[in-house]
């Protein structure tokens, strides 16, 4: 699986509408053992909390690409876009369960 090419599918496709409206951005670290590890940057427009901020973008991913229907999970590193990114640090780490049971 290529991480590289899905991050940049995401982005032409999906991801665009949220760095424009809502300041947030958000790309595919690594899939492995079926879990999906995603690093967020959100800005000061965003203003869900973290807990649904890791849901939403956990659920974008896994159900907009193919490769990662059969996730079972996600770690989603949430941190805060800064004018200096070098000095950024994550600020919230979540872990998301999907609902397998439900699957047909």
């Amino acid at each position: 699986m290529d991480i590289q090419s899905i991050n940049k599918r995401h982005f032409k496709k999906h991801s665009f509408h949220y760095r424009l409206e809502y300041d947030l951005s958000s790309r595919l670290l690594k899939y492995e053992n079926c879990i999906l590890y995603i690093e967020v940057s959100i800005g000061k427009r965003w203003q869900k909390p973290p807990y649904k901020t890791a849901l939403e973008i956990a659920n974008n991913w896994k159900n907009i690409h193919p490769e990662l229907y059969n996730a079972l999970g996600a770690k989603i590193f949430i941190s805060d876009i800064n004018e200096d990114k070098l000095k950024s640090k994550i600020k919230y780490k979540k872990g998301i369960l999907f609902n397998f049971w439900n699957k047909n």
